[in-house]
């Protein structure tokens, strides 16, 4: 039997077309999005033509296991004892901040503390633990962290903005910091932990399988307005995914899924607020046509697709066993005009999305975005691993 580069068995994947059909060029599937929704969910668009069992992690967890090491070993032992804690840590776990680096004193190693050849080897373990797609998310918003920098210093030289001068300098794409849990290499329980402003990814790997959330990406200025990267976003489809949807539905389906026309201040289940949404609220999924839910499993998808396509697919399949009738989609906030602020989420017993475009704080109103995706029975890998987690959310200030 053909082996693949780590000496295992390789898999025959599943191949699906696209049907022709009524579905709008917005909500036909892609290829791999078909493979792993049509099994289950026998959405018009996809025909399958081989129907092989789900996709089980393959290299993923041993690629980031690698990368972990690899960046530890470069790293001097000062530096080592400040980025490793135990795994049984649980305070430094379920600890993490979207907030400027002024407001929280965070663990870890501090990307500016880095060499060039540490650096390297960060962005390696950052793209062994995402897909393509993520790795440009997760990038984009460190990246973004110098850009609003930039932004504000010049309106503040300009007068049009008063604003901290500590804040400011905050807001540098050098303040997120790196944990990693446990031996990557030798413990079968391991994970890793990135956060600064804006940002906070938390990865567990326990044998073959690997959790990615709480997984929190903010974005501000969510576009760039001027200068060599105008026009540049770096959570570039959340927004225009959750409004396809909106507009899609119908009269009777927005009295379902429009909770209200005010927008929450930001996403519900931030920091330190794991389990604060435990009501499912919104239009069920059960109610939507094939076309609906393409859309549906899109927005999803967004979200679910910041990882390898093995890891996404292993956690689709816990959202496609709570059954279409336990996954909703909410709104809050205007309907037809996605210039100002909004909100919308995504929930069921394995998933919970959230979305929300904020005031501005450095930059122009609404140009400002949070997102989350959480999954509810097993954030850190808390399922697998046996474990209830009380999250923690510390401020300085």
């Amino acid at each position: 039997m053909p082996t693949n580069r780590l000496g295992r068995p390789e898999r025959r994947a599943a191949t699906y077309v696209l049907a022709s059909g009524p579905l709008p060029v917005a909500a036909r599937p892609g290829r791999w999005l078909c493979r792993l929704i049509a099994p289950v969910l026998l959405v018009a668009g996809c025909v399958a033509e081989a129907a092989d069992p789900p996709p089980r992690l393959d290299a993923s967890p041993d690629e980031m296991a690698a990368a972990a090491e690899a960046f530890l070993a470069s790293l001097s032992e000062t530096q080592r004892g400040v980025a490793v804690y135990s795994m049984d840590d649980d305070t430094a776990r379920t600890s993490w901040s979207n907030l400027p680096a002024m407001f929280v004193t965070r663990r870890g190693v501090r990307l500016g503390d880095l060499d060039d050849e540490q650096r390297r080897r960060f962005h390696g373990l950052l793209r062994a633990s995402s897909s393509s797609q993520g790795y440009q998310k997760l990038a984009g918003i460190i990246r973004l962290d110098g850009i609003l920098h930039d932004e504000a210093t010049e309106a503040v030289a300009q007068g049009t903005r008063r604003l901290p001068p500590e804040l400011i300098e905050s807001w540098d794409d050098e303040n997120y910091w790196v944990v990693v849990f446990g031996s990557p290499t030798s413990d079968e329980q391991w994970g890793w932990q990135l956060s600064g402003h804006h940002l906070a990814a938390n990865f567990t790997s326990l044998g073959d399988s690997l959790s990615f959330t709480p997984l929190f990406l903010g974005a501000e200025p969510n576009e760039v307005m001027a200068g060599p990267e105008a026009g540049w976003r770096a959570l570039s489809h959340e927004a225009e995914r959750g409004f396809e949807l909106l507009q899609a539905l119908s009269v009777d389906q927005r009295g379902h899924a429009v909770l209200g026309h005010e927008v929450p201040d930001d996403i519900l289940t931030g920091p330190g607020r794991k389990g604060s949404l435990e009501e499912f609220n919104g239009l069920p999924a059960s109610e939507l046509s094939d076309a609906q839910r393409m859309l549906l499993f899109a927005l999803i998808d967004e979200f679910v697709a910041n990882v390898d396509q093995d890891v996404a697919a292993a956690q689709l399949a816990r959202i496609q066993a709570n059954g279409l009738g336990a996954l909703h989609f909410a709104w809050m906030g205007p309907q037809d005009d996605v210039s100002g602020r909004y909100y919308y989420r995504v929930h069921s017993p394995s998933v919970l999305i959230e979305y929300v475009v904020e005031e501005g704080v450095g930059g122009a109103a609404a140009n400002h975005v949070h997102s989350i995706i959480r999954d509810p029975g097993n954030d850190y890998g808390e399922d697998w691993l046996g474990k209830h987690y009380e999250e923690h959310h510390v401020r300085n200030r």
